[in-house]
């Protein structure tokens, strides 16, 4: 076994854990959405932990294939620092065991990236209704009310919720 297909083969480990990784985060953000819309916080912060380790493993993997990469581009005279490029360059069998972990990873991100948008919509959503209610409640951004001798001046649609308290 060559010194590249060796990197290869720690490369395809690699990928593997990666994807493995990746799944484990899409399953926080599956069980995210359901700690959301029951406003959970407790189970949020456990999940948010659970996110953060995820997420330090995701990068220190990511960080050794990197490594790999640039190890293998120059182990084979490449310049170029992408799983893509170094294929074409590659043994045979070890291009194959590559690719086909390439293409699990991005099936794997793929999921991923649908999750987290969700997660991402349910909390435009839940934010955008909060600064809806607030706006209401204070009036913000709403011309105050003028007072005259016998009452309020403005429209009642105008007005915050003290203002129609009054």
């Amino acid at each position: 076994m060559t010194y590249v297909e060796q990197r290869a083969g720690l490369l395809a480990e690699c990928l593997e854990e990666i994807n493995s990784l990746l799944i484990e985060l899409t399953a926080v953000f599956r069980v995210k959405r359901q700690v959301l819309a029951r406003a959970d916080m407790e189970a949020l912060l456990e999940l948010l932990a659970r996110e953060e380790s995820v997420t330090g493993r995701l990068f220190d993997a990511e960080t050794r294939r990197e490594a790999l990469v640039e190890e293998m581009s120059a182990a084979t005279g490449g310049k170029a620092a992408k799983l893509a490029s170094l294929i074409d360059i590659l043994p045979r069998d070890a291009a194959e065991v590559l690719v086909g972990a390439g293409s699990q990873l991005r099936t794997t991100m793929d999921v991923l990236v649908r999750e987290a948008g969700i997660v991402a919509e349910i909390c435009r959503a839940a934010t955008d209704h909060y600064d809806k209610l607030i706006r209401i409640i204070t009036g913000a951004g709403l011309e105050p009310a003028t007072y005259t001798p016998t009452g309020p001046a403005a429209p009642a649609a105008r007005r915050n919720i003290i203002d129609q308290a009054i």
